[in-house]
């Protein structure tokens, strides 16, 4: 089977922040606390130097705590989460802690608010946005019924930035998810395009592996049965050229089935794939099934990928099978390898009459696949004075495409 090809790209810095997340969860998890942490160091000097007074410090560091704990489940329950505020908020709200001097639970509980919606955005059914925003209010109506006297103008003042903060949290976690969900598509699309090639490589194998074989051992076995009686010898002989077909037939199709059987194509031993190499041996074969094929080799040889070897082989071997199934009549082959400064030309051609009702061309749309698949062309049809040709080429520079 063809090898895929490993294409290293730059990893970018997306890419770099999945694989650390993916081989430390934990560490990512704990992010916002250690963020949190950072900027706190940093507000805390500050405060020291503009000498501003904490109100209420050891509950804004309890409140800090509640809100910032939490989120380290945010990944797995976010909505769960985002209710859990409620509690801090228990603390929040009665002592005033917002403001000039509530820098502590002020970070804590914008931090805490940005990652939790953000992961309902991102990992959870959008429905629940809804129910997000309720929840994101409730801390609103709760402050404006509990001091009445801030009036209505302070809680438009504290509801109308709360709710264009959590319309941009949404629209950013929208525009990552729908990033990600494309490039899920992406991945599955290609994933479907892959299994369907690979699916036609095997149709294509199992094709030209059990149509060629059963060809050979057909047309020996029509061939021993009439010389049974008058030549023993020669029965026998086809005999145990059709035993030797039928071994290699079984062998080549047990190494297509063991790559579809395996869990782990590492574990499987796949043989060499017929190449060049065996071009005198399938003639061979054609040959003792009783097709006279002669084979003409011209110009300077290069040196063909395994898979263009894979590609030319499989051309002459279903070129030579259609001739023993469909050709009727005196018939002679003849294949002709032309080694040119461009490419590689392959011509398969007989002298005799192809039979209409030969089935499907299925065989030909296969060579077809397989000669485009290195930029080369193949095209086959009658003869003007009768018989069939059939004519690869296969460009020097042709590079397998998937």
């Amino acid at each position: 089977m063809a090898q895929a090809v490993n294409v290293s790209r730059k990893r970018g810095l997306w890419q770099r922040v999945s694989e650390f997340d993916s081989r430390h969860p934990l560490l990512w998890d704990l992010f916002p606390i250690f963020l949190y942490v950072f900027f706190g160091c940093l507000g805390a000097i500050g405060a020291a130097i503009g000498q501003v007074e904490l109100r209420h410090p050891v509950w804004q560091l309890v409140a800090a705590v509640l809100f910032l704990v939490p989120t380290i489940w945010r990944r797995r329950y976010p909505f769960a989460v985002l209710l859990s505020q409620a509690v801090p908020l228990c603390i929040t709200i009665p002592l005033s802690l917002t403001g000039v001097g509530s820098g502590m639970v002020d970070g804590a509980a914008a931090l805490s608010f940005t990652v939790v919606v953000y992961n309902i955005v991102l990992r959870r059914p959008l429905r629940l946005l809804w129910w997000a925003a309720l929840v994101s209010l409730v801390p609103s109506l709760v402050d404006w019924t509990v001091n009445h006297r801030l009036g209505v103008g302070s809680f438009l003042a504290f509801f109308v930035p709360t709710a264009v903060y959590f319309g941009f949290i949404v629209a950013i976690g929208l525009l990552v998810r729908t990033r990600r969900d494309f490039q899920s598509s992406q991945r599955d699309q290609a994933t479907r395009e892959a299994v369907a090639d690979e699916r036609n490589r095997i149709a294509r194998e199992m094709h030209d592996i059990i149509g060629h074989n059963l060809a050979v051992i057909n047309a020996l076995a029509d061939g021993g049965a009439y010389a049974a009686a008058a030549s023993p010898d020669k029965a026998k002989e086809a005999l145990e050229v059709i035993g030797r077909t039928s071994r290699e037939a079984l062998g080549e199709l047990r190494r297509v089935l063991s790559v579809l059987k395996a869990e782990d194509p590492a574990e499987v031993e796949l043989a060499p794939q017929p190449g060049l190499s065996d071009m005198d041996a399938l003639i061979e074969r054609v040959r003792e099934a009783g097709l006279p094929v002669t084979l003409l080799t011209s110009g300077e040889r290069w040196e063909l990928s395994e898979n263009q070897q894979l590609a030319v082989y499989r051309t002459v071997q279903e070129s030579l099978t259609n001739v023993l199934k469909h050709a009727v009549g005196p018939k002679r082959a003849e294949v002709s390898m032309s080694y040119r400064e461009e490419g590689l030309a392959v011509t398969v051609s007989n002298t005799g009459n192809r039979v209409d009702e030969a089935g499907t061309a299925r065989g030909l749309a296969g060579l077809a696949e397989r000669a485009a698949a290195f930029g080369g062309t193949m095209v086959a049809g009658p003869e003007a004075h009768g018989g069939w040709r059939v004519a690869l080429w296969m460009p020097v520079n042709g590079k397998e495409r998937r």
